[in-house]
Protein backbone atom coordinates (compact mmCIF):
# COMPACT_ATOMS: atom_id res chain seq x y z
CA UNK A 1 0.00 0.00 0.00
CA UNK A 2 1.31 3.30 -1.16
CA UNK A 3 2.02 6.41 1.75
CA UNK A 4 -0.13 9.19 1.92
CA UNK A 5 1.29 12.67 0.68
CA UNK A 6 2.49 13.16 4.13
CA UNK A 7 4.25 10.17 5.00
CA UNK A 8 6.04 10.06 1.67
CA UNK A 9 6.96 13.80 2.24
CA UNK A 10 8.29 13.23 5.86
CA UNK A 11 10.34 9.70 4.86
CA UNK A 12 11.68 11.62 1.86
CA UNK A 13 12.92 14.55 4.68
CA UNK A 14 14.68 11.96 6.48
CA UNK A 15 15.96 10.37 3.62
CA UNK A 16 17.74 13.60 2.23
CA UNK A 17 19.11 13.98 5.95
CA UNK A 18 21.27 11.06 5.68
CA UNK A 19 22.05 11.52 1.83
CA UNK A 20 23.51 15.49 3.15
CA UNK A 21 25.77 13.55 5.58
CA UNK A 22 27.44 11.36 2.56
CA UNK A 23 30.50 12.69 1.62
CA UNK A 24 30.15 12.72 -1.96
CA UNK A 25 30.39 16.18 -4.79
CA UNK A 26 27.03 14.81 -6.32
CA UNK A 27 25.26 14.22 -3.43
CA UNK A 28 22.60 16.77 -5.07
CA UNK A 29 21.96 14.50 -7.55
CA UNK A 30 20.72 11.82 -5.31
CA UNK A 31 18.73 14.25 -3.40
CA UNK A 32 16.89 15.40 -6.37
CA UNK A 33 16.03 11.93 -7.25
CA UNK A 34 14.53 11.07 -3.92
CA UNK A 35 12.57 14.80 -4.42
CA UNK A 36 11.15 13.18 -7.38
CA UNK A 37 10.05 9.58 -6.45
CA UNK A 38 6.23 9.23 -6.17
CA UNK A 39 4.43 7.45 -3.59
CA UNK A 40 4.46 4.05 -4.65
CA UNK A 41 8.02 4.62 -6.28
CA UNK A 42 9.27 5.60 -2.84
CA UNK A 43 7.54 2.11 -1.15
CA UNK A 44 9.65 0.22 -3.26
CA UNK A 45 12.92 2.30 -3.23
CA UNK A 46 12.43 1.44 0.83
CA UNK A 47 11.84 -2.29 0.29
CA UNK A 48 14.69 -2.54 -2.33
CA UNK A 49 17.74 -0.62 0.39
CA UNK A 50 15.91 -2.69 3.15
CA UNK A 51 15.20 0.45 5.00
CA UNK A 52 12.07 0.29 7.55
CA UNK A 53 10.39 2.84 9.16
CA UNK A 54 10.47 2.74 12.69
CA UNK A 55 9.64 4.63 16.05
CA UNK A 56 13.31 6.18 15.66
CA UNK A 57 13.12 6.95 12.11
CA UNK A 58 14.76 5.24 9.32
CA UNK A 59 16.60 2.16 9.84
CA UNK A 60 18.65 -0.30 7.90
CA UNK A 61 18.12 -3.88 7.93
CA UNK A 62 21.12 -5.76 9.48
CA UNK A 63 23.55 -5.44 12.18
CA UNK A 64 26.25 -2.82 11.70
CA UNK A 65 29.12 -5.51 11.21
CA UNK A 66 27.29 -6.66 8.11
CA UNK A 67 27.00 -3.33 6.88
CA UNK A 68 30.45 -3.01 7.14
CA UNK A 69 30.85 -6.31 4.98
CA UNK A 70 27.85 -5.59 2.52
CA UNK A 71 27.44 -2.25 2.06
CA UNK A 72 24.05 -1.48 0.30
CA UNK A 73 24.34 -0.78 -3.67
CA UNK A 74 24.90 3.12 -4.29
CA UNK A 75 21.71 4.41 -6.48
CA UNK A 76 23.58 4.04 -9.80
CA UNK A 77 24.17 0.89 -9.34
CA UNK A 78 20.74 0.09 -8.67
CA UNK A 79 19.46 2.26 -11.56
CA UNK A 80 22.06 0.25 -14.13
CA UNK A 81 20.44 -2.99 -13.03
CA UNK A 82 16.56 -1.82 -13.30
CA UNK A 83 16.50 -1.68 -9.52
CA UNK A 84 15.22 1.93 -9.86
CA UNK A 85 13.21 3.33 -13.30
CA UNK A 86 14.85 5.83 -14.96
CA UNK A 87 14.54 7.40 -18.79
CA UNK A 88 16.86 5.53 -20.66
CA UNK A 89 18.10 7.11 -23.63
CA UNK A 90 20.58 4.51 -25.39
CA UNK A 91 23.56 1.75 -24.32
CA UNK A 92 26.09 -0.33 -25.04
CA UNK A 93 27.60 -3.45 -23.66
CA UNK A 94 29.33 -1.65 -20.64
CA UNK A 95 27.13 1.82 -20.21
CA UNK A 96 23.64 3.30 -20.25
CA UNK A 97 22.13 6.64 -20.73
CA UNK A 98 19.70 8.22 -19.54
CA UNK A 99 18.13 11.87 -18.61
CA UNK A 100 18.98 13.54 -15.87
CA UNK A 101 15.81 14.02 -13.82
CA UNK A 102 16.61 17.38 -12.51
CA UNK A 103 18.90 19.00 -15.47
CA UNK A 104 20.70 22.12 -16.00
CA UNK A 105 19.72 22.53 -18.89
CA UNK A 106 17.39 21.06 -22.03
CA UNK A 107 18.66 17.82 -22.76
CA UNK A 108 20.84 17.09 -19.93
CA UNK A 109 21.65 13.63 -19.72
CA UNK A 110 23.80 10.96 -17.96
CA UNK A 111 26.19 8.13 -19.01
CA UNK A 112 26.75 5.46 -16.24
CA UNK A 113 28.96 2.26 -16.54
CA UNK A 114 27.39 -0.77 -15.64
CA UNK A 115 30.41 -1.59 -13.13
CA UNK A 116 30.56 0.26 -10.04
CA UNK A 117 34.14 1.55 -11.08
CA UNK A 118 36.05 4.91 -10.16
CA UNK A 119 36.62 7.90 -12.84
CA UNK A 120 40.28 6.55 -13.56
CA UNK A 121 38.56 2.77 -14.57
CA UNK A 122 35.81 4.50 -16.53
CA UNK A 123 35.50 2.47 -19.80
CA UNK A 124 36.32 3.58 -23.57
CA UNK A 125 33.01 2.64 -24.06
CA UNK A 126 31.31 5.01 -21.78
CA UNK A 127 33.32 7.89 -22.96
CA UNK A 128 32.38 6.98 -26.64
CA UNK A 129 28.32 6.69 -25.70
CA UNK A 130 28.57 9.98 -24.13
CA UNK A 131 30.06 11.51 -27.23
CA UNK A 132 27.16 9.45 -29.24
CA UNK A 133 24.54 10.99 -27.20
CA UNK A 134 26.38 14.57 -27.45
CA UNK A 135 25.87 14.38 -31.29
CA UNK A 136 22.60 13.19 -30.55
CA UNK A 137 21.87 15.96 -29.08
CA UNK A 138 23.08 18.94 -31.50
CA UNK A 139 21.24 17.82 -33.73
CA UNK A 140 17.87 17.40 -32.27
CA UNK A 141 18.10 20.37 -29.95
CA UNK A 142 20.32 22.60 -31.75
CA UNK A 143 22.87 23.82 -28.28
CA UNK A 144 25.48 26.19 -29.19
CA UNK A 145 27.74 24.20 -27.53
CA UNK A 146 27.57 20.74 -25.49
CA UNK A 147 29.60 20.02 -22.53
CA UNK A 148 30.95 16.96 -21.56
CA UNK A 149 32.31 16.12 -17.78
CA UNK A 150 33.08 12.93 -15.70
CA UNK A 151 31.81 13.31 -12.30
CA UNK A 152 31.17 10.19 -9.37
CA UNK A 153 29.07 9.19 -6.22
CA UNK A 154 29.87 7.14 -3.57
CA UNK A 155 32.84 6.24 -6.25
CA UNK A 156 30.83 4.97 -9.36
CA UNK A 157 31.98 6.95 -12.36
CA UNK A 158 29.40 8.83 -14.41
CA UNK A 159 29.61 11.61 -17.58
CA UNK A 160 27.39 14.51 -17.22
CA UNK A 161 26.25 15.76 -21.32
CA UNK A 162 25.42 19.31 -20.34
CA UNK A 163 23.88 21.23 -23.81
CA UNK A 164 24.86 24.94 -23.55
CA UNK A 165 22.34 26.99 -25.03
CA UNK A 166 23.04 30.70 -26.23
CA UNK A 167 21.64 33.38 -23.85
CA UNK A 168 20.64 30.45 -21.22
CA UNK A 169 22.17 29.96 -17.69
CA UNK A 170 22.74 26.63 -16.88
CA UNK A 171 20.48 26.15 -13.66
CA UNK A 172 19.15 23.22 -12.11
CA UNK A 173 14.83 22.73 -12.39
CA UNK A 174 12.50 19.86 -11.64
CA UNK A 175 11.92 18.04 -14.87
CA UNK A 176 8.28 16.32 -15.12
CA UNK A 177 7.57 13.43 -16.31
CA UNK A 178 5.76 14.49 -19.23
CA UNK A 179 8.07 16.79 -20.42
CA UNK A 180 11.26 13.61 -19.72
CA UNK A 181 8.43 11.49 -21.88
CA UNK A 182 8.86 13.65 -24.82
CA UNK A 183 12.58 14.09 -24.55
CA UNK A 184 13.25 10.78 -24.09
CA UNK A 185 11.18 9.68 -27.61
CA UNK A 186 13.36 12.73 -28.84
CA UNK A 187 16.91 11.40 -27.75
CA UNK A 188 16.34 7.48 -27.56
CA UNK A 189 18.56 5.80 -30.04
CA UNK A 190 17.54 2.44 -31.25
CA UNK A 191 19.50 -0.74 -32.16
CA UNK A 192 20.06 -2.03 -35.37
CA UNK A 193 18.92 -5.49 -34.52
CA UNK A 194 15.14 -5.03 -35.46
CA UNK A 195 17.40 -4.43 -38.91
CA UNK A 196 18.96 -7.21 -39.16
CA UNK A 197 16.10 -9.27 -38.32
CA UNK A 198 14.22 -7.89 -41.07
CA UNK A 199 17.44 -8.74 -44.30
CA UNK A 200 17.12 -12.39 -42.84
CA UNK A 201 13.87 -13.43 -44.92
CA UNK A 202 16.28 -11.99 -47.88
CA UNK A 203 19.05 -13.85 -47.71
CA UNK A 204 16.93 -16.65 -47.42
CA UNK A 205 15.42 -15.80 -51.73
CA UNK A 206 19.02 -15.73 -52.22
CA UNK A 207 19.02 -18.84 -51.30
CA UNK A 208 15.92 -20.51 -53.34
CA UNK A 209 17.26 -18.48 -55.98
CA UNK A 210 20.62 -19.73 -56.27
CA UNK A 211 18.98 -23.67 -56.13
CA UNK A 212 17.67 -22.84 -59.23
CA UNK A 213 21.10 -22.19 -60.95
CA UNK A 214 19.31 -23.76 -64.25
CA UNK A 215 16.69 -20.85 -64.60
CA UNK A 216 19.34 -17.80 -64.13
CA UNK A 217 22.35 -19.26 -65.73
CA UNK A 218 21.83 -16.65 -68.55
CA UNK A 219 21.39 -13.72 -66.25
CA UNK A 220 23.91 -11.42 -65.39
CA UNK A 221 25.36 -11.44 -61.85
CA UNK A 222 23.62 -8.51 -59.85
CA UNK A 223 25.77 -6.74 -56.63
CA UNK A 224 23.50 -6.72 -53.95
CA UNK A 225 24.64 -3.04 -51.98
CA UNK A 226 23.66 -2.68 -48.56
CA UNK A 227 22.59 1.24 -47.70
Amino acid sequence: MAFSKEEAEEIKKQLLDQVEKLPSENKEQVKAYIKNLHENQLEDFLKKNKIQITDKGLEQEGSEEEKDEKPSECIFCQITKNKIPSYKISENKKSIAILEINPLSKGHSIVLPLDHVKIEKLPKSSLSLAQKIAKKIKKKLKPEDIKIETASFMNHAMINIIPIYKDVPLKKIQANEKDLKEMQKKLKITTRAKRKQEEKPKKQENTKIEDKKEDISKLPKVHFRIP
